[in-house]
């Protein structure tokens, strides 16, 4: 990592995330270099070989409350996920490894909508990426080219992170010589939190809170002045500004348009001022 560039492996994250799949990504962090074309395909159809959900996992899932954080539901599925299909020896991490990319999706949206509709869905589709098969068994459709294209940036510039709480947390269970479920059954946990993977969520509750751009104006120095923690600004380690951000800015801007719902762009601008000339944040 050089100063406010992420890196993965010496690549620069942003680059990785114009010119390559998620799958490249995740075959980049696991062996060191990225794929060949045969390496690829073989890892792909690894991953797309392991999305099937054990029965016993689709019980489970069933049994969790449709108000339950989705984070909590990964936890949930991994931790099972390693009673059920444990990894034994360390030769076996890849394989683990593979089946969790192949079935986290799988696992999140079949507990969505069982628990919100009562329907059983499919975890069976044609798509070849594991941003499409999310997509798809999120929505019931194949994704647009665009739809999937935003989803592999947003996973591979959230993929790594060197010693940010979730691989610190990871990495102190792996020391243990615990087994490669528990450690991202611990990763998850972490990463759920507000201070962490959970700001996201939290800046979505503060979007739907202000409502509209004409009040986002007033709502955002109204809690500078009370001295709120307003989510989303800032970062304990990027000091000054996130390599991630222009091109996630790009992208939500132009999935904003394609959805008609610009007036989170429009807030997210007014937001972004007022804390640049407030806070320089």
């Amino acid at each position: 990592e050089t100063g406010d560039d992420l890196q993965y492996r010496g690549y620069d994250v942003v680059d990785l995330s114009e010119h390559c799949i998620f799958e490249e990504v995740c075959y980049l962090l696991l062996h060191g270099d990225l794929p060949n074309k045969d390496q690829l395909k073989s890892f792909t159809n690894n991953i797309i070989s392991k999305r099937s959900l054990p029965e016993s996992l689709k019980v489970v899932l069933e049994t969790i409350p449709k108000e339950t954080n989705p984070m909590d539901v990964l936890r949930t599925a991994c931790s099972f996920l390693g009673n059920i299909d444990p990894e034994k020896s360390f030769d076996n991490q890849m394989h683990c490894s593979e089946r969790l990319l192949g079935i986290f999706p799988s696992a999140l949206n079949y507990w969505y909508h069982f628990s919100h509709t009562g329907k059983k869905i499919s975890e069976e589709n044609d798509s070849e990426t594991i941003a499409g098969h999310f997509l798809h068994t999120l929505h019931g459709r194949k994704p647009t080219e665009t739809e999937e294209k935003v989803m592999n940036i947003s996973l591979i510039l959230y993929a790594e992170h060197e010693f940010n709480a979730s691989t610190f947390a990871a990495r102190v269970c792996a020391a243990t010589l615990s087994d490669f479920y528990s450690c991202v059954t611990a990763a998850i946990g972490t990463l759920r939190g507000p201070l962490h993977g959970g700001a996201n969520e939290a800046v979505m509750h503060m979007m739907k809170e202000i409502g509209k751009p004409e009040k986002a104006k007033a709502w955002i120095e109204n809690a500078l002045n009370k001295k709120k923690v307003v989510m989303g600004f800032g970062h304990r380690v990027y000091r000054t500004g996130d390599s991630r951000v222009p091109t996630m800015k790009h992208y939500m801007f132009k999935v904003a348009k394609l959805l008609k719902k610009e007036k989170y762009t429009r807030m997210y601008e007014i937001l972004e001022k007022v804390m640049l000339d407030r806070k320089n944040i």
